[in-house]
């Protein structure tokens, strides 16, 4: 397993990724020149790479597990089949990256921007996306019984999509395409749902879903 450490050097900062064991360095980086880098299978497992400018960079298939990328920048990045389990992406900049087919259980997205970004095949169960922008989105035929509380939806393309067991209460699903996506046991209470599709290019009126009145125990008998 691999860490990312920065170091000053003479000349400015390198970012070296070191044998987390051996302490050999594996690779060395200018913390400059991060943008487009190509990293594609890197094992940075646990690596901290919070608010570092990683975008466009190409890190298919890498091995992202648990870590810390908070308000980082990857914007443009193509991550199509890395591996996300438990990394931490609040706040990070994911316009028009490229998901696809990664397996990001139980990571967290919370309030990060994920316009236009490509999520389709996506293992997401147990992810974290409250208040996470997806407007535009493709995560159709993902795996997506996680927690969109509150989050932006507008637009995104679910189609086919595992959502059982998702929390999307109070999130915006403005003209959001549901066909053929698995709804069971999901919480849609108080999501704005306008204009959604649902099926057969039929379209939610205003209040199409309500939530489902709460009643006492005793209620259910007598």
């Amino acid at each position: 397993m691999q860490k990312v450490v920065a170091r000053d050097v003479p000349g400015g900062t390198m970012i070296e990724i070191c044998h987390k064991q051996t302490g050999d360095v594996l690779r060395s980086v200018q913390a400059e020149s991060l943008v487009g880098q190509f990293f594609e299978g890197a094992k940075f497992a646990s690596a901290n790479l919070s608010k570092r400018d990683l975008s466009g960079c190409d890190l298919q298939r890498a091995d992202l597990r648990d870590a810390d990328l908070s308000g980082a920048n990857l914007s443009g990045a193509m991550l199509a089949g890395a591996l996300l389990r438990g990394a931490i992406l609040d706040g990070a900049n994911l316009r028009g990256c490229d998901l696809t087919d990664s397996f990001a259980d139980g990571a967290g997205f919370h309030s990060a921007d994920l316009t236009k970004a490509n999520l389709r095949y996506a293992k997401l169960a147990e992810a974290d996306f409250s208040e996470a922008i997806l407007v535009d989105a493709d995560l159709s035929m993902a795996d997506l019984g996680c927690d969109f509380s509150r989050a932006d939806l507008s637009r995104a393309d679910l189609r086919g999509s595992n959502l059982a067991g998702a929390v999307l209460e109070g999130a915006t699903l403005l003209g959001t395409n549901l066909s053929d996506a698995k709804l069971t046991g999901a919480d849609l209470g108080g999501a704005r749902m306008e204009g959604a599709i649902i099926g057969a290019g039929k379209k939610l009126a205003p209040q199409g879903f309500k939530k489902k009145e709460q009643r006492a125990w005793w209620q259910f008998w007598g």
